[in-house]
């Protein structure tokens, strides 16, 4: 059900009808607050027995069935809600699917459940049309125009669990299978999400990223190992791993050659978009001012994103992370240390009117020459200090 076909080239990838940067599907997933997500996972694992039907199931079953039915498709349109408004689904046609009551369609499709139709005398029963509806749902036309029931609470009749009848135990088995796939499909949907959150985050944040710059093709391979040496035991969504399968074939997508991809879930899609962007330098990062991922694009490695500051939107992240880094290194710096302090005692001399404007940045230009040589090991420490106060 989640499963979608992407085009791959260079750093790019298209599904439907938009381009992505590769890990930029990967960055939106990060940034989810996932503790709700771990409950209704573990919530819609258990209603996947319980809404399984029985053979043989006693009456209390019969009469607790239709609660368990009602939670699990309002647990569907709770993470449907969510999920059509993260991509790629914000822009392929399940979006719309995700608001249909698919538990419900699955279950009217294949059994028969109380209606409360045989309680109606021989002339309601004629009269029945399409305006009619009563406690357990109503009347609407099939696809074939012919009225049908479509029920919206589902009590099962005792009697059909029991039976033998051939052609009932196979709509039985067949109601099981189907809703048990429909289950599936969204269980395996919350577990990429939760491995995004619980693997992906910890391989980036203690692993790629623990040496605060791009890594190259050994370092990534080093730390990918140490990696696996802890997650290798773990359950699968505590560690980075595909979900599912795919088919990888080539077709051209508007004038390019691409490697196509039809992958049945968003997890195995992550896992293929994951490391060719760790390839091409595309790499989710945590910002150290607000938390939050952002995508490093194969330039400039960065800490901090370009999200606007809450509290000051004319200034970003990395406005304040230029400034914090500015500071530490006039704290901790043994070159910046000397530098700062003899900036701070120009700069008052030029404030007290002692040098001119022009000799002031000609200072300036000459104590960031002297930095630069100090910082490379061109200049000992001591002559650094002395030529600074000059």
């Amino acid at each position: 059900m989640f499963g979608f076909k992407a085009y791959f080239w260079d750093e790019q990838v298209c599904i439907g009808d938009q381009v992505y940067q590769n890990n930029e599907i990967l960055t939106a997933y990060l940034n989810l607050p996932y503790e709700q997500l771990k409950s209704d996972l573990a919530e819609l694992q258990k209603l996947r027995q319980r809404v399984r039907l029985i053979e043989g199931g006693e009456e209390s079953f019969c009469r607790r069935y239709d609660a368990q039915a009602q939670r699990a498709q309002q647990l569907f349109f709770k993470i449907g809600s969510v999920v059509k408004g993260l991509p790629p689904y914000d822009r392929l046609q399940v979006s719309a699917e995700l608001d249909k009551p698919l538990l419900f369609d699955c279950l009217n499709a294949n059994f028969s459940w109380q209606d409360g139709l045989d309680s109606l005398d021989e002339d309601e029963a004629d009269a029945l049309d399409g305006d009619f509806s009563n406690t357990f749902g109503f009347i609407e036309r099939d696809d074939n125009g012919e009225l049908c029931f479509y029920n919206q609470h589902f009590f099962p009749y005792p009697e059909d669990l029991e039976s033998g009848d051939p052609d009932i135990v196979l709509r039985l088995r067949r109601t099981n299978e189907e809703s048990g796939e429909l289950f599936d499909s969204y269980i395996t949907l919350l577990k990429d999400v939760l491995r995004v959150q619980q693997a992906y985050a910890e391989l980036l944040d203690s692993y790629l990223h623990s040496k605060r710059k791009f890594l190259s093709a050994g370092e990534t391979a080093e730390q990918y190992v140490r990696y696996l040496q802890t997650a290798g035991k773990r359950s699968d969504t505590e560690r980075v791993c595909s979900s599912g399968s795919m088919q990888m074939s080539r077709e051209v997508y508007g004038s390019r050659l691409c490697e196509t991809y039809t992958f049945d879930s968003l997890g195995t899609f992550l896992y293929v978009d994951f490391f060719r962007g760790i390839d091409r330098g595309y790499l989710p990062r945590r910002c150290d001012n607000c938390g939050r991922y952002f995508l490093l694009t194969a330039g400039k490695y960065s800490s901090y994103c370009e999200r606007p500051l809450e509290s000051d939107p004319d200034k970003t992240c990395r406005d304040v992370g230029a400034r914090k880094r500015y500071d530490d290194k006039c704290k901790t710096d043994p070159v910046w240390i000397p530098y700062n302090r003899a900036y701070k005692a120009h700069y008052a001399r030029y404030m007290k009117k002692k040098m001119t404007t022009a000799q002031f940045e000609q200072w300036s230009r000459y104590a960031v020459e002297l930095r630069e040589q100090a910082e490379q090991g061109e200049l000992e420490q001591a002559e650094y200090e002395r030529l600074l106060k000059i």
